[in-house]
């Protein structure tokens, strides 16, 4: 039994790939870990919970062909949904013969549907602009500029030994390359695809033909690299949980550390660990440097949280990137308004787990008690 709960049931639309909606027609939501903790949460929250894909928004009749779990029969089911109360978008930027995923976002937009976060996605150097103005969290940014042209980053290589090219809007490490200036006169350059890519060249030419063609486009950065912590030459640093709750409020739901592959330049698709479990077991820290060190973390977190807000509007939820130097200092690196939570589903117990994919319907049903503006 899902439990009454006071006030308008919300009904809480998640915005899925056109694949997820196939698998859940065919029963496989159990597979889908996300999926499965999400509908194991709303036992408890008592949404209206449903899930859509593009192809099943019908906006002629203000309607959708929605998927949802019949908890009494324990399977999924179809059916006709009216537009959702709150909108919880976790597709990335789609296209298909009818409309683009940011054509569903503005038309939603526009019919003043609520939605868990403020936006879908940020912009590296748009971000970084921003945070840049804060006094707090200036200190805490990697020297970072645009890249149009080899020459940009040629000048970042004469000021730092290493950097990041990064694109703007990419995620999951995917668009991420590091670029080591060798003593030599060469360079070393490496990316993770599906595993980890190290080449090395002399041509300063050549390597910005390298760039050109790992990029699908000029929307990049070039960041100054940081002399993380690391553990046997493998890459560390935290993925900072954040969520409001059902009263609104803000908590960090978990703190994952991540450590990369060996040679990887990004610590992504590596393994990861509870945040005292690293730091005790692996690097043997003292139990009152690890409450020391977390409190900071923690705080740096909750500051970089509430800033974006102040500059972009209400999140329900985000995943915030920052890394400790060996010189004891913290950094900010990314920002997530879609966390994948695999780091916090490898290493988090069954009551933080169930805190995770609960505080968004929570917090749905919170913003959903709010007058709906015209």
């Amino acid at each position: 039994m899902i439990p009454a709960k006071t006030g308008k049931r919300p009904r809480v639309g998640v915005f899925v790939a056109q694949g997820i909606i196939r698998d859940l027609k065919m029963q496989k939501g159990n597979s889908i870990y996300k999926i499965k903790h999400l509908v194991d949460a709303n036992r408890i929250a008592g949404t209206d919970l449903f899930f859509f894909s593009i192809n099943g928004i019908d906006f002629d009749n203000s309607r959708i062909n929605g998927v949802y779990f019949d908890y009494a029969k324990k399977v999924w089911a179809e059916k006709i949904f009216p537009f959702p109360d709150v909108f919880y978008d976790r597709v990335k930027g789609i296209m298909t013969f009818k409309m683009s995923g940011e054509e569903v976002r503005r038309r939603f937009d526009s019919l003043g549907i609520k939605k868990l976060n403020s936006r879908h996605f940020f912009d590296k150097w748009e971000l970084y602009r921003i945070l840049q103005s804060d006094e707090n969290l200036r200190k805490h940014l990697p020297a970072t500029r645009r890249y149009n042209s080899i020459d940009d980053l040629t000048e970042m290589l004469g000021r730092f030994s290493k950097v990041y090219l990064k694109g703007r809007t990419g995620s999951r490490g995917r668009q991420i390359m590091c670029i080591t200036k060798l003593p030599d006169g060469g360079y070393d350059y490496r990316y993770y695809l599906d595993s980890v890519t190290v080449k090395k060249t002399y041509d300063t030419s050549h390597l910005g033909k390298v760039t050109e063609s790992f990029f699908t486009n000029k929307n990049v950065i070039v960041q100054q690299a940081i002399d993380l912590l690391s553990v046997n030459g493998r890459l560390a640093d935290f993925r900072g949980e954040l969520q409001r709750n059902g009263k609104g409020e803000l908590s960090i739901t978990a703190i994952p550390v991540r450590l990369g592959k060996d040679n990887s330049p990004v610590s992504t698709r590596g393994d990861s660990y509870p945040f005292e479990t690293f730091f005790k077991e692996l690097l043997h820290y003292p139990d009152r440097e690890i409450t020391l060190l977390r409190s900071r973390v923690e705080q740096l977190l909750l500051d970089i949280y509430k800033y974006i807000e102040k500059c972009y509007g209400p999140f329900g939820e985000l995943g915030i990137d920052i890394g400790l130097d060996n010189n004891n200092r913290l950094w900010f690196f990314e920002c997530n308004a879609k966390s994948a939570k695999v780091s916090l589903c490898h290493t988090a117990g069954a009551e933080t787990l169930l805190k995770a994919f609960l505080n968004p319907l929570e917090y749905a049903r919170y913003i959903n008690s709010f007058p709906h503006r015209d």
